[in-house]
């Protein structure tokens, strides 16, 4: 009896380790797709120029200059950069093990980490080079500790819960949204239920206050900008799904009597929260959400799982974790063919061999974020410019009214474009496009053509 239950002690480590080796596993390869080849250019500068060209875009500084820093240790290379996003991963499954086991019991912490790699996409993010996967470590930690901090009424969790905010406020817009929520619903229960706790929760604000205080400037300045520029042009059908869902599953949620208690409230609240107020903006004021936003508060959604199923019984349990175990071994396998597409690779063995590094390349969408990274030597030319395209710097912006003093018949250019982007006028009228090939980038396809009989008039 002793021997099993040492055996079952050991289970959250195993489940532990095979979870993180599934996401360690898919690392191994140089695929990316725009926002991580701008990742990847934007930490090539250094840490200042970092912060001034992160201010004319949307993102708070704190995950890219800590991938660089990580970078200057272990090296610049695809995988590596793919490794710190693993770690964040990594980072959020070990809650299980130490915070989420200790309070809330073993079997929590096993159904808390299986949940988390269950979530749809949640591999993909994990090797993503984006702040993504440090925003769901550091807004979960937020969440625990604010909820530890409300039952507990101990400093130390309090202490823990303004860093972890401060931290997920530095990585995301919309992780600061998803603390800022955490911190009004504190507010809110201190007021309602627990004065004595008045002094630490103010004390908890101005010190949130005073540690973000440094970006708000840069904030007001980016939310402008975004407001008149932002690349989002509607409601996002997804957005409204995963909203739906998260809706319903709240609502079987709270049908049972027993679930309506504060750790089930206060993570529902947090999880339609975010969702909604992303919404009601998109709607009301500007397109400015998607559904890829909301993963920043995936970890409390798996925690209200966790605590939302606590008490059914035991075979529900034990189906609800073979369910578990099915979909991280559907994600695993999902991710991994995805993330070892040889497309991209296969388009590179054949085009190297047409190519050179005196050649230039011609774009008029985004894809010059990507052949820019892989084929860093040669001359980019965009067609179209926005303040942070400064993060490339082999990446030369020309007014389409231009291209006649460029592209000469002496050059070898190749004209690169999104399948989905309508060749512009300007080059169907006055150059030949020969089809070279295309290749598969993430969830994209692009298209790549020699231009040729260069009369441009």
């Amino acid at each position: 009896m002793e021997k099993l239950k040492n055996q079952r002690g050991k289970l959250p480590y195993i489940v532990f380790v095979i979870l993180s080796s599934f996401s360690v596993s898919l690392v191994f390869n140089n695929n990316l797709w725009f926002d991580e080849a701008y990742t990847l250019s934007l930490i090539q500068h250094i840490y200042s120029k970092i912060i001034e060209i992160l201010k004319t875009d949307m993102h708070p500084p704190l995950y890219f200059l800590s991938l660089k820093c990580f970078c200057e240790i272990f090296g610049y290379s695809i995988p590596i950069t793919k490794v710190f996003s693993v770690l964040g991963y990594i980072a959020t499954l070990s809650l299980g093990l130490t915070v989420i086991k200790k309070h809330f019991g073993k079997d929590t912490s096993i159904v808390y980490m299986f949940t988390v790699g269950a979530i749809p996409m949640s591999l993909y993010f994990s090797v993503q080079q984006r702040s993504y996967q440090w925003c769901i470590f550091f807004v979960t930690l937020c969440f625990v500790e604010a909820l530890l901090f409300l039952e507990n009424c101990r400093v130390r969790h309090c202490v823990i819960f303004v860093i972890a905010a401060l931290l997920a406020a530095y990585n995301h817009l919309y992780a600061l949204l998803a603390v800022g929520i955490i911190f009004i619903f504190v507010n809110i229960c201190i007021l309602l239920k627990n004065r004595n706790l008045i002094k630490a929760i103010i004390i908890s604000d101005i010190a949130m206050i005073a540690g973000y205080s440094p970006w708000i400037i840069p904030l007001l300045y980016q939310t402008e900008a975004a407001a008149g520029s932002f690349w989002l042009t509607g409601v996002e059908p997804l957005s409204v799904i995963v909203f739906t869902s998260g809706i319903v599953i709240s609502a079987l949620m709270l049908a049972k009597k027993e679930n309506r208690r504060l750790p089930v409230i206060f993570a529902i609240i947090c999880v339609l929260s975010v969702q909604a107020v992303g919404l009601l903006v998109t709607v009301f004021i500007r397109p400015f959400y998607i559904a890829r936003y909301s993963v920043v508060i995936s970890g409390i959604f798996a925690l209200l799982i966790v605590f939302g199923t606590k008490d059914i019984k035991e075979k529900s349990k034990k189906f609800i974790c073979i369910l578990l175990c099915a979909l991280n071994i559907a994600c695993v396998v999902g991710t991994g063919t995805f993330e070892y597409d040889s497309s991209i690779s296969d388009f590179f063995a054949r085009f190297d061999k047409i190519s050179s590094s005196t050649d230039t390349f011609l774009y008029c969408d985004s894809s010059f974020g990507i052949l820019s990274y892989y084929y860093h030597e040669n001359t980019h030319i965009c067609t179209y410019y926005e303040p942070w395209f400064s993060a490339f710097d082999n990446v030369e912006y020309i007014d389409k009214n231009e291209l006649a003093d460029e592209i000469r018949s002496d050059y070898t250019v190749w004209f690169v474009k999104n399948e989905l982007t309508i060749t512009p006028e300007y080059l169907e009228n006055n150059f030949e496009l020969k089809a070279v090939g295309s290749f598969k980038c993430d969830f994209n396809t692009f298209e790549v053509y020699l231009i040729q009989n260069n009369g441009y008039s």
